[in-house]
């Protein structure tokens, strides 16, 4: 009822009204553009006349007088809700900045904690809290693996460590005694770190490297992209992030324009310099030439020279 009293105090201090029949697709339109306008979210606003028109389709399904072109309405253009990827300047110059931290071998506990989180999460695509809930026994170091319990959707998946995540994760373990059931990521009290903790430390390393607005779930994005136009296969990608539907895959993957061009340009220049059919007649193998008929050919032609001498 919330959403059509909020609906209803506005119709009525606009245009007053004593009876749903008497609203018209301009008053439902009227109310996305004021609200959009009030910086009020696209989602609370559809949300709100969907109440709304619930209510009407059930006055016109009672054969109540109902204005027609009130379910003409267009709901509001969802945003896109995923964090913006960063671009290969600004994921270089990141990655650049904590690979250098990793390389001076500082003793400050807190920075080597830092830096082996970060890799982790921006070369395996792990969800903060996935991140925040690993034990000391899901990590493979060895194997430069991680095994995922439990995740999205209450499943298991094993994601793999590149080199540079597997040497900031030895720097942070170094020395350190660990349980099979410890948690993984410990700050220098001893205490476990949490998903906000997590967040703010990301963003701190974003900002000291003049990459603002850095987040677990934008290293996930990224991620994805990058691997997808390194030329991963997307189904492969799904896996390692966990996706249950393709569809979700596809939304974090976006690939470039040049990358898009440039598998044009090799798929062309393989047909161009291949000569491949263009005819879509299948051409049956037995009538295919090989270089076996071919040669076979020239000795029964030098056979037929000799025998006619």
């Amino acid at each position: 009822m919330g959403q059509f009293r909020r609906f209803w105090t506005w119709q009525l201090a606009r245009r007053p009204i004593t009876h749903l029949a008497e609203l018209h697709l301009a008053d439902l339109q009227a109310y996305q553009d004021e609200r959009l306008a009030a910086g009020v979210a696209a989602t609370t606003i559809d949300r709100d006349l969907a109440y709304v028109l619930g209510l009407l389709r059930e006055q016109a399904d009672r054969d109540h007088p109902v204005e027609g072109s009130v379910f003409r309405l267009r709901p509001l253009p969802r945003p896109d809700n995923l964090p913006r990827y960063l671009n290969p300047d600004a994921s270089q110059r990141l990655e650049a900045y904590v690979q250098q931290r990793l390389v001076l071998r500082e003793a400050n506990p807190l920075s080597r904690l830092e830096n082996a989180c970060f890799f982790v999460l921006a070369h395996t695509g792990l969800r903060a809290r996935e991140c925040t809930d690993l034990l000391f026994q899901d990590l493979d170091l060895p194997g430069r693996r991680l095994m995922v319990r439990q995740g999205k959707g209450q499943r298991d998946r094993m994601v793999y460590l590149s080199e540079v995540a597997s040497q900031a994760l030895a720097a942070y373990l170094e020395g350190t005694p660990f349980s099979p059931t410890t948690p993984l990521w410990l700050k220098p009290n001893g205490q476990p770190i949490t998903d906000s903790w997590l967040r703010d430390h990301t963003a701190a390393l974003g900002e000291a490297a003049g990459v603002p607005h850095v987040t677990p779930h934008r290293l996930r994005h990224t991620l994805a992209t990058r691997l997808l136009n390194a030329g991963m296969d997307i189904t492969r990608i799904q896996k390692l992030l966990g996706h249950e539907h393709l569809d979700t895959t596809l939304i974090y993957a976006r690939a470039l324009d040049t990358t898009v061009e440039a598998d044009y340009r090799q798929a062309m220049s393989q047909i161009e310099h291949r000569q491949m059919p263009l005819s879509d007649t299948p051409i049956p193998a037995d009538s295919w030439p090989t270089q076996a008929t071919a040669e076979r050919d020239q000795i029964f032609k030098e056979l037929a020279l000799d025998n006619s001498v």
